[in-house]
C-alpha cells in the first residue's frame, strides 16, 4: 500500500513518461534516494524521505525535438502550474504538497537565472550538474524506468553543493552519512579526480567538517 506522499510521487512519475520527457531528465534530490531502494541499487539502504519536494535536472535544454509539451499536460492532469515572478522558473504542484521543479545545468558564462527548454519548463540555471550527468544509471522505480545519479555521484554533488544549501545543509549532511558506507570507494576517488579545483576544495571543507575525510580523501 503506497502512501499519499508516494501516490502523489507515481503521479508525477506517470506525468513526465506521459510527456515524452523521461528520457530528457534525471531525478536528483531525495527521491532518488527512494529510487535507489525501491531497485535496490544499495542492499541494506533505507532511506527516510519526508521531503514534498521532487527535482528533475534537465539533460539538455533542446530536447526532445520536437518540444514536448510538459506543463500544458500537467495542467489536464490536475496539476496546479506556477511561474517564479523573479526568474520565470516552473514550478508544478499537486493538490497533496508535493512540488516539482526542474534544474539545468548553467551554460556559458552562466548569467542566466533561468533557461526555457524543450520539456515544455523553464528550468532553474546552476553550476556543479556535470558531475551527476556525466554519472548516471538507470533504474525501475514503481513501473517506469527513471533515470538518477550513481550513487557515488549523487554523495559528491552534495557535498559540493552543502555550503550553499542553508537550511536544508544538515538535512543533506545526514543523507551523505548515511549513504556513505554502501559505497564504492574506488569510483569515490575517481570522481573526486575528476572535478574541478573549487569543487575538490568544497568536497574536502564538507569531508574534514564531518568527520569522514579518511573515506573520501583516504586514498588522493
Amino acid at each position: 500500500m503506497l502512501t499519499e506522499q508516494q501516490q502523489a510521487f507515481l503521479k508525477v512519475l506517470d506525468l513526465v513518461e506521459e510527456a515524452g520527457c523521461m528520457d530528457h531528465v534525471v531525478l536528483i534530490g531525495s527521491w532518488a534516494e527512494f529510487a535507489y531502494r525501491e531497485a535496490e541499487v544499495l542492499p541494506g539502504f533505507c532511506p527516510n524521505i519526508k521531503t514534498m519536494d521532487v527535482d528533475f535536472l534537465v539533460r539538455n535544454l533542446r530536447r526532445p525535438s520536437p518540444a514536448a509539451r510538459l506543463t500544458v499536460l500537467a495542467k489536464e492532469r490536475g496539476f496546479f502550474v506556477e511561474s517564479d515572478r523573479m526568474n520565470g522558473t516552473t514550478k508544478l504542484l499537486d493538490i497533496t504538497g508535493l512540488e516539482v521543479e526542474f534544474l539545468i545545468g548553467k551554460m556559458g558564462a552562466g548569467k542566466e537565472p533561468a533557461l526555457k527548454t524543450n520539456i515544455g519548463v523553464t528550468a532553474q540555471a546552476l553550476w556543479h550538474m556535470d558531475i551527476i550527468l556525466k554519472n548516471t544509471v538507470e533504474v525501475r522505480c514503481f513501473n517506469h524506468i527513471v533515470t538518477v545519479p550513481t550513487p557515488e555521484a549523487y554523495v559528491i554533488h552534495k557535498m559540493i553543493i552543502n555550503g550553499e544549501r542553508g537550511k536544508k545543509a544538515e538535512k543533506d549532511a545526514r543523507a551523505v552519512n548515511n549513504l556513505l558506507p554502501l559505497l564504492n570507494e574506488e569510483k569515490l576517488t575517481k570522481m573526486f579526480g575528476s572535478l574541478s579545483k573549487k569543487e575538490k576544495a568544497r568536497v574536502r571543507t564538507f569531508a574534514e567538517a564531518h568527520g569522514v575525510a579518511e573515506r573520501i580523501l583516504g586514498n588522493i
